[in-house]
């Protein structure tokens, strides 16, 4: 299956309102020409959930090496260097999110992170644009829209999604996670994804990883089809006999309602 046919797929049974966007993480240190860089772009480092909504919604081609990256959360997380001593101890974590040292320590080592050296760059850039073959599927949308992404997804072998969440750093779920683990994730975006990449509030992400695009998109149309389940929602009470208060009786038999 092509990029635009997967892309076409996800347009019709999810309806999103922006590209699903497809990623490639590489240990190539270099990036194409067609790839924007945000140093050539913007003249500065952008966080690479700025990369993510460029092409998103503006339909960008962006491509990131460690010297493009302004969040100095992700550069470890994407395994350009490891983590200094205090991050490890919590101390990076505490006090903004947890009560004590310890509590923060615990919630960096769930935190997952690319081994270090082993990626180069990430291309990301819109689903139905990219030349590559896609290591990871991002579409962002609704509960309702991610909700068909999971079913999708459990369609071939049943089970469920298992997500983690701890409210920040959002992108060790989006990329490395699934990336790593070969399975697909939701993800809620944290505050710095909202805050400088204006991910809406009442958006999520569902990630996927290559190995399960066509199994998705396979779940996607056939729980489509079933009719049970489907985006726009087909809200049963639509087809409800209407009810009105009591006043509105006279009116409704000088109408010939009743």
């Amino acid at each position: 299956m092509t990029n635009e046919q997967r892309n076409a797929k996800i347009e019709q049974y999810i309806r999103p309102l922006t590209f699903p966007v497809g990623v490639k993480i590489s240990k190539d240190k270099a990036t194409p020409e067609n790839y924007r860089r945000p140093e050539k772009i913007v003249g500065h480092r952008l966080n690479i959930c700025q990369g993510v909504n460029m092409a998103r919604r503006y339909g960008w081609t962006m491509g990131f090496v460690q010297e493009d990256m302004a969040c100095p959360l992700s550069i470890p997380i994407f395994g350009f260097c490891e983590d200094p001593d205090f991050v490890t101890r919590g101390e990076i974590i505490h006090p903004d999110f947890t009560a004590t040292v310890e509590a923060g320590a615990r919630t960096q080592s769930m935190q997952p992170k690319a081994p270090v050296g082993s990626i180069g760059s990430v291309l990301i850039g819109p689903l139905n644009r990219v030349d590559f073959e896609p290591d990871l599927v991002l579409v962002y949308g609704s509960p309702a829209q991610i909700v068909r992404l999971v079913q999708g997804a459990l369609y071939r072998e049943g089970g469920a999604i298992e997500s983690r969440f701890s409210g920040r750093c959002a992108c060790s779920q989006e990329f490395i996670y699934p990336h790593l683990s070969g399975k697909c994730n939701v993800i809620i975006p944290a505050q710095g994804e909202r805050l400088f990449a204006m991910t809406a509030d009442d958006e999520m992400v569902f990630s996927i990883p290559r190995s399960r695009i066509e199994a998705v998109l396979e779940g996607l149309e056939v729980t489509h089809k079933r009719g049970v389940s489907r985006i726009p929602t087909p809200f049963f009470g639509l087809r409800m006999k209407p009810e009105f208060p009591k006043r509105y009786e006279e009116l409704a038999k000088f109408c010939g309602l009743e």
